[in-house]
């Protein structure tokens, strides 16, 4: 048979394996699941009252005035001036759960106290609760400042009321924060889609090669096919598998989307181009040939599956490298370190797809420059792993050494 045809075969049998297991099926449906899951909880639980705190009418803001200045009493439907007794008896009582003191020296100084009981203010409604207070406190009293100076009514209620800035595109549509916020937050979120993903798949590879050694099947498979063919057709199949979990994530993802709009206005501004996705696709297959290629010859020269995931370990970091660094891809993406982390082939795919993510324009330059070095990197690594995992694999209880592992790269054994 042809080598095309030999890599085709092995190809066709690990990805057929790997799609059938049951921990592949379970991984590529979490995220669908994950999400129907939050549809359901958010169907329940009106996203209103989710994170909103309570409105002007609903709060009650107790306050001692000490100072000379007389406080605004009808800004707040329930603002409650008092002496210090009456308020603290209220706290004592459980009336209250905090009240605020405007001492004498105010507003020369600018300190007002919030005196409280032992678990006012504890979990997300409480703290809730004192924010609103907060700021309705600071509403009255510049109100009440302001009552005391001759400025226009008009004007004084253009500097009571907080100026509102809205966000809109050039062609005129509205910008919303969320959308802001997510520009920020999608980035690295699919880098750490695609970081799981190559984890997952790199995975499955060690772990098919790692077994097909302990079961001494891999003696019956390199009697037939030649290891070259072999380690090919099992990076080909197996990344297949992973771009399969890929696509249908992604695929979820765009199906969910117009239905998470309309819950989390502003969702729907958000844009992925298909440069974008080509390019993220193209650097999740390379990234996974790259990491594929060393974990092949890892599962070949561990003596088990347990000694092999430790080893993979070390190798796993550097995909994860390009997260600490994130400062600085948001704040300049072609910086110097960040086309070191661009050019080295284990540290490319994560922080490549954050830069065309987070850059206003794709820097073809550093693409293409990254492309090269993964290509390289995934020719050489794949030829290396071969003749590693030719030379050492029917070692069993044996380590090479770095003089036979050497060796075998240079095709010398």
């Amino acid at each position: 048979m042809s080598f095309g045809r030999l890599v085709a075969l092995v190809a066709r049998r690990d990805y057929l394996r790997t799609v059938r297991r049951r921990g592949f099926v379970f991984g590529t449906l979490l995220l669908p699941l994950s999400i129907g899951f939050f549809m359901v909880i958010s169907s329940l639980v009106s996203t209103a009252q989710i994170g909103s705190g309570p409105d002007a009418s609903s709060v009650t803001l107790v306050v001692v005035n000490e100072s000379d200045v007389a406080l605004a009493t009808d800004l707040i439907p329930r603002l409650q001036v008092v002496d210090a007794a009456t308020a603290d008896q209220q706290l004592r009582s459980g009336a209250a759960s905090e009240y605020y003191l405007v001492p004498a020296t105010w507003p020369a100084q600018p300190t007002v106290t919030r005196v409280s009981s032992g678990s006012a203010g504890s979990g997300i409604e409480g703290a809730q609760r004192q924010s609103s207070q907060q700021q309705l406190l600071e509403a009255v009293l510049r109100a009440s400042l302001l009552k005391e100076s001759d400025l226009d009514p008009a004007l004084q209620t253009r500097v009571i009321i907080p100026t509102q800035i809205e966000t809109r595109t050039l062609e005129g549509d509205e910008v919303s924060d969320l959308s802001v916020v997510a520009s920020f937050l999608i980035p690295f979120a699919f880098t750490l889609l695609f970081v799981m993903s190559i984890f997952i798949t790199s995975g499955y590879l060690l772990q098919s090669v790692t077994e097909e050694k302990e079961n001494r099947v891999v003696e019956i498979v390199l009697s037939s096919i030649p290891s070259l063919p072999l380690m090919a057709g099992k990076l080909l199949g197996l990344g297949a598998a992973g771009l399969t979990q890929v696509v249908v994530w992604i695929g979820t993802a765009i199906v969910f989307l117009p239905l998470l709009a309309d819950r989390l206005g502003g969702i729907d501004d958000l844009h992925l181009t298909p440069v974008i996705l080509v390019l993220a696709v193209l650097y999740f297959v390379l990234g996974y040939l790259a990491f594929g290629a060393i974990f092949a010859a890892i599962g070949a020269l561990a003596p088990g599956n347990r000694e092999a995931q430790q080893y993979s370990g070390f190798f796993g970091f550097f995909a994860v490298i390009p997260l600490i660094f994130s400062g600085i891809l948001m704040t300049d993406p072609t910086a110097p370190i960040i086309w070191v982390l661009a050019l080295f082939p284990l540290t490319a795919p994560a922080t490549m797809l954050q830069v065309i993510t987070l850059s206003e324009t794709i820097p073809w330059t550093m693409v293409a420059a990254s492309l090269v070095s993964l290509v390289l990197w995934v020719i050489v690594a794949t030829i290396g792993a071969s003749r590693i995992f030719r030379a050492t694999l029917l070692l069993y209880g044996v380590r090479p050494s770095m003089r036979q592992l050497t060796d075998a790269v240079r095709n010398r054994r």
